[in-house]
């Protein structure tokens, strides 16, 4: 008797948990919130021309002229950043309202470290909302404007913190390639080395060929992969203004300068500087003032003496 009765308080206590979560499972959703996915999202953002990013201490203004998008109107953008950022727009969905015991923490940070953000299309403002998350990055939210109930977001499928693309500073924008020609406007390459002043050269464009002045003969497959090389430089990183980082570096005269012409006569120029020790990076500044960081590797394919062009 015993044991069918302990069978049965078995049986009964089973159906009592199946019973238990199946109610707390229909409660849960009940209770949950309704949240349309496309609440922030963009779509056709193949018309947006303008995307301002502002928060308390920068702005960063991305436009479209019709053919290429700028930063800040000063400088091309990254075309994989721009790439980005759209898909976030289009796929950035609430994934629940923030909590109401957090709701007025969220607030005020989103205010004061947020980041607004504001669409347009032709002028017309399409989208303004607030982006930001938590300290570690692990949880971003969105409050539209108007509204007072902010949202946890995510990209569905991703884990990923959504509002970090809103964060960038403009030097994350911009496109990181150093030289902008090719070989339908390129006019001449001089490089410069103040401490092995015999081995700096230049070259330019002969009838049909690219030639060093002074030297009769080149070796032309090591001459082409060097500009291949110059034309493909692409920077790691640029550095933001006030960063001290580089500042030692940078206060020792230059080991290598390169100055292209194109044939508009536009000037690119690029002042390279010693790393320190085995570094894998190494500063360099552009005329304008500049400062950029390059991967030593891609540095070294740029650095040739014009002993490395003789047969």
């Amino acid at each position: 008797m015993d044991g069918k009765r302990n069978k049965l308080l078995v049986v009964s206590l089973g159906v009592l948990i199946v019973l238990s979560a199946v109610l707390f499972l229909i409660t849960r959703d009940e209770d949950r919130p309704m949240v349309d996915p496309a609440y922030f999202a963009v779509a056709e953002t193949e018309k947006i021309d303008r995307v301002l990013l502002v928060t308390a201490t920068d702005t960063v203004d991305l436009t479209f002229d019709g053919t290429r998008w700028k930063v800040n109107g000063r400088w091309e953008a990254d075309v994989q950043m721009i790439k980005v950022l759209m898909a976030t727009l289009r796929q950035a969905a609430p994934h629940r309202p923030v909590a109401a015991v957090m709701m007025d923490t969220v607030q005020h940070q989103l205010s004061k470290r947020g980041t607004q953000v504001i669409i347009s299309e032709g002028g017309v403002q399409r989208a303004r909302f607030l982006a930001g998350g938590n300290k570690g990055k692990s949880e971003a939210w969105f409050l539209r404007d108007g509204d007072v109930q902010p949202y946890v977001m995510i990209i569905p499928g991703y884990r990923v913190y959504v509002s970090g693309i809103f964060e960038l500073k403009a030097s994350g924008w911009r496109n990181k390639r150093i030289f902008d020609f090719n070989w339908r406007n390129f006019k001449s390459l001089a490089a410069v080395y103040p401490r092995e002043p015999k081995q700096g050269f230049s070259i330019e464009m002969r009838q049909r060929y690219f030639g060093i002045r002074e030297l009769a003969e080149v070796d032309t497959t090591r001459l082409n992969d060097y500009l291949d090389a110059v034309s493909l430089l692409m920077a790691r990183r640029f550095v933001e203004p006030g960063d001290i980082s580089a500042d030692s570096i940078l206060r020792q005269n230059a080991s290598a300068r390169l100055e292209i012409r194109d044939i508009a006569d536009r000037v690119f120029g690029l002042e390279l500087f010693t790393p320190r020790g085995n570094d894998k990076e190494v500063y360099g500044r552009t005329l304008d003032g500049q400062v950029v960081v390059f991967d030593r590797a891609d540095v070294g394919a740029i650095v040739r003496r014009r002993s490395y062009f003789i047969p």
